[in-house]
């Protein structure tokens, strides 16, 4: 875990709250650092009212603490529904674009009071003044985020071997894991169990195959289940883009959860993305969720770069026999029917499993494999994509 995170976390399980503490009883709906200041946003409940004053008090003075920041913002609503509407707000606001700054634009939220200790009974209706926009990992001349509509159709594997394709082309890559929920990077790059070294405040990404990568993984204990609400998840995702020390080069391929949630939202918002790969397998149901993940990156203004069919047959290693485990020319067939490119098809190969599992997936293991060559020559239909755009 971050030492920030546990700092902060120790500190907040020593404010009383009802029965317990204010993490204990979800009174801290969101944090943010931006800069030198933090905003935070409480939960607390009509029928504890009476705590309003105290509880901000308390939460204001321990982030007053941290190192860096001079200036809090504490929010308070009085339910989930009213904290969400509060932070879809702020969010419409900070994708405005009109460049004015924070708070100035006529779309833009107001304000809220600047802390417990200047203001000691804070707004209930107030937004936070939604924080400057920025534009991470502009260190990259490509930033590629590797997509599904669903999980189990071999997104992460896609990711990891598509990024040591461009490798093995003589482009300098970087990997991100934005899948907070069930990051699998350390244990595909060889990486288990290990954590980064962390300089201030400054995360050194971890490095193998030549690549540098980052995972919520590799900040926080294996088995941790990360019980996050979306603005937690959001944060996290920031602090890998903001605090790494991120080398640059020719490619970011960023690795996101399945789905269409708040880590696509934030890395289109906080970043200016190339476009995305979507991956998925040849039938029906997995095709549908495709079509999905590609409207919301039209909805975000991020082109699909390509659709990729994963699992597209079996081969078997005895008479060389190809089976459509589950159907096949579908993702092909989608590509056309959302005027994509379709950039290759994937087999269902042993190797590619057991080499993930090992730490050393299947391009780096076997680059003579065929699922290795797909991946290739994926990469190079990619690169000529982007280079002839």
């Amino acid at each position: 875990m971050d030492p920030l995170e546990q700092q902060l976390r120790e500190a907040f399980s020593q404010i009383p709250f009802g029965e317990g503490s204010v993490m204990d009883q979800d009174v801290i709906y969101s944090l943010a650092i931006e800069g030198n200041r933090a905003e935070a946003m409480l939960i607390v409940e009509q029928e504890h009212e009476s705590l309003i004053e105290q509880t901000a008090k308390a939460v204001h003075e321990v982030l007053m603490q941290v190192e860096g920041i001079a200036e809090v913002g504490i929010q308070v609503v009085d339910s989930l529904e009213e904290a969400q509407a509060a932070e879809k707000e702020a969010k419409s606001a900070e994708a405005c674009g009109c460049g004015s700054p924070a708070g100035s634009c006529e779309s833009a939220a107001p304000k809220q009071a600047q802390g417990a200790s200047q203001n000691p009974h804070p707004s209930r209706t107030a937004n936070p003044a939604p924080p400057q926009a920025v534009n991470y990992l502009g260190e990259y001349e490509f930033i590629i985020l590797v997509a599904s509509g669903k999980g189990g159709v071999g997104k992460s594997t896609t990711a990891v071997n598509l990024a040591l394709a461009l490798k093995s082309l003589g482009k300098s890559v970087s990997l991100l894991d934005a899948d907070i929920y069930g990051p699998s990077l350390p244990t595909m790059m060889g990486a288990r169990g290990e954590f980064p070294e962390i300089i201030g405040q400054a995360i050194q990404p971890m490095s193998r195959h030549g690549i540098e990568f980052m995972s919520m993984g590799s900040l926080v204990d294996e088995e941790e289940a990360m019980i996050w609400r979306g603005p937690m998840a959001h944060q996290a995702v920031e602090q890998m883009l903001r605090d790494t020390t991120w080398p640059g080069g020719d490619y970011m391929i960023i690795d996101l959860p399945p789905g269409t949630g708040d880590v696509q939202i934030t890395l289109a918002q906080k970043t200016r993305a190339t476009g995305a790969v979507v991956v998925c397998t040849p039938q029906d149901v997995a095709l549908m969720d495709a079509r999905k993940a590609i409207n919301m990156f039209d909805k975000v203004s991020i082109p699909t770069l390509g659709i990729v069919e994963n699992m597209s047959f079996f081969k078997c290693p005895g008479c060389g026999e190809e089976t459509p485990i589950f159907s096949t020319g579908g993702a092909e067939k989608e590509a056309g029917a959302q005027e994509v490119p379709f950039l290759g098809k994937i087999p269902i190969e042993l190797n590619i499993r057991r080499c993930g599992d090992e730490g050393t997936p299947i391009v780096a293991a076997y680059p003579e494999a065929e699922s290795s060559k797909s991946f290739i020559t994926m990469a190079k239909k990619l690169d000529e994509i982007l280079k002839g755009a």
